[in-house]
């Protein structure tokens, strides 16, 4: 007897295995198509703003201006160089000379509050093809959405780009532990 119940219960064993891995995968529901991102709002740069041609990048979210003017980027908050070096402020300043290499003329934005507390004047730049490099930064994982005071244009868009580029890992998000 025991020779005819070892293949029974050899064949009720991986029966019954294969029936509930059938029966799992019939009764899971389908998978949900993936849901398309939602474009980011892209500001339209104003008629009208001043110009101004940049010297040089200090780093990752300050600039000067060939007038001597030191512009601190609005909206934005990038890691530390230098003695105080932080994960990704190298990569965030050598972004920032890419869009910004000496003699680019940019057009300047400023908000309520136009000076920070150190004297630095505070601009949202944009390029000559009407992109803002304060944004691009957030974008693309070199900077972190900043709003300090009353300066607040552009805080919707700012904020929706840093929530796609924490979600997708990009720049600072992927490569520092933040």
């Amino acid at each position: 007897m025991p020779r005819l119940l070892t293949p029974l219960l050899s064949f009720l064993v991986v029966g019954g295995i294969a029936g509930v891995v059938f029966w799992g995968s019939w009764t899971e529901e389908p998978a949900a198509p993936p849901v398309a991102p939602i474009p980011l709002a892209a500001p339209v740069m104003p008629a009208g703003l001043p110009t101004a041609t940049v010297d040089y990048v200090h780093d990752g979210d300050t600039l000067f201006l060939t007038d001597g003017t030191k512009v601190r980027l609005l909206a934005v908050d990038t890691p530390e160089i230098g003695s105080e070096a932080e994960c990704f402020g190298d990569e965030a300043t050598v972004y920032l000379q890419g869009l910004l290499p000496a003699g680019t003329v940019v057009s300047l934005q400023a908000d309520v509050e136009p000076l920070d507390q150190y004297g630095r004047a505070l601009y949202f730049v944009w390029l000559p093809d009407g992109s803002l490099v304060n944004l691009a930064l957030v974008q693309n994982g070199y900077a972190e959405a900043v709003f300090i005071g009353a300066n607040r244009v552009f805080e919707a868009e700012v904020e929706a780009a840093e929530g796609v580029a924490v979600a997708a890992g990009s720049g600072m998000w992927g490569a520092c532990r933040l």
